[in-house]
């Protein structure tokens, strides 16, 4: 027994609202951060042939952006993108930075919330959506990374996702809704990683110091500005 897989892809095209970027201040760009990092390694201007290359050290800040998000909880890893349904149409690609985690859907058009429900809830209410008749959206379930919609919408109505984002943007150089604070901690990761790659292990130690040391104390910080939003009280004896 074999298992064929798709070969169309599923793509829905998924609209932000005017983005409003923190300030641009000093490290304004991947580029501005490349030559923070060059400053601390003293080694002149890193190209494609020099060790680091100028490649590694812009991956090496792109996955320091990534592990921030993943590592954190911020309000500003959330995002907010709208797209018009098809009638009859169902099943929507989640966009491609969609990290997965609490997600929340709104019919704008109607102005009311869809209820996400677990895949097994979905697939009790609706075991073969293409064979129930359009209508107004009840539930939705993520299936992988698909948006699943029941019953069919019966028009083409404005849905509004609320997702928290992974860091892989469209533009990989895109660091312009990081605070300034964020990029400078980038820059450490990817100092560090730089001297690792020249064997400056002590060096690379330092800045991996403050590379860790920072995302504790955002982390901290960010829980002190979620507990001042409940009142400084814990929803429930759960709560951490």
């Amino acid at each position: 027994m074999s298992l064929t897989v798709a070969s169309a892809a599923l793509d829905t095209a998924w609209f932000e609202f005017g983005a409003v970027d923190y300030t641009a201040g000093t490290l304004n760009t991947v580029s501005a951060c490349i030559d923070h990092v060059e400053v601390k390694l003293n080694r002149g201007t890193l190209s494609d042939t020099t060790t680091p290359s100028l490649s590694q050290v812009s991956d090496w800040l792109i996955r320091a952006k990534q592990e921030l998000v993943e590592t954190k909880k911020f309000t500003f890893k959330r995002r907010y993108v709208t797209s018009t349904l098809a009638a009859g149409t169902y099943r929507y690609s989640m966009p491609a930075d969609f990290s997965g985690g609490e997600v929340s859907l709104r019919d704008m058009t109607n102005n009311r919330l869809i209820r996400i429900v677990n895949t097994h809830q979905y697939d009790v209410l609706f075991p073969d959506p293409a064979g129930t008749a359009n209508g107004q959206v009840l539930i939705a379930a993520i299936k992988n990374l698909e948006l699943w919609l029941g019953p069919p919408p019966g028009s083409a109505d404005v849905f509004e996702l609320e997702y928290g984002r992974s860091g892989d943007d469209v533009t990989a150089q895109d660091i312009s809704w990081l605070p300034e604070i964020e990029r400078f901690r980038c820059c450490d990761f990817a100092t560090a990683e730089a001297f690792m790659a020249l064997d400056q292990f002590d060096k690379a130690q330092f800045y991996l110091q403050r590379w860790e040391y920072g995302l504790k104390k955002a982390a901290r910080a960010d829980g002190k500005k979620r507990w001042s939003t409940m009142g400084y009280r814990a929803r429930s004896v759960f709560q951490a």
